[in-house]
């Protein structure tokens, strides 16, 4: 499998799981540079979500996790981490995204993007102001 088609997984993961969580969802139809997904709930606006995706945790420096690359963190308002492995995600307020990140996939380990696992929440507690 291919980089790309890693890609297409993950974004396909993510917008499976904001559907079952009650998300209205849609995809551009062609590559937009800094989003990937838009999705909202309810009257709420839109978010613009870039989907990054690793399929299993690797070891480095003695550590186990995924790790993630963001290039650019414009354009988008949030970043959803796909942990393929574990089937899990974070979901991090682009202005809180590093530009590398390396992540547990379960939540449990040290980094300050922890807390964003499973996250959701994330997505209809923050409204964009016009």
């Amino acid at each position: 499998m291919n980089e790309s088609q890693l890609g297409a997984w993950g974004e396909h993961l993510v917008i499976a799981e904001l559907l079952q969580r009650g998300f209205y969802v849609a995809t551009p139809v062609v590559d937009v540079a800094g989003h990937d997904v838009l999705a909202t709930i309810d009257d709420l606006p839109y978010q613009r979500i870039q989907v990054k995706t690793c399929r299993q945790p690797s070891q480095q420096n003695g550590t186990s996790g995924y790790r993630f690359n963001a290039r650019s963190t414009k354009g988008s308002d949030f970043y959803i981490l796909c942990c393929v492995f574990h089937r899990s995600f974070y979901v991090i307020p682009t202005s809180e995204m590093k530009v590398t990140a390396s992540l547990t996939g379960d939540g449990s380990g040290s980094s300050k993007l922890e807390k964003y696992f499973q996250a959701f929440h994330m997505l209809t507690n923050s409204r964009k102001t016009s």
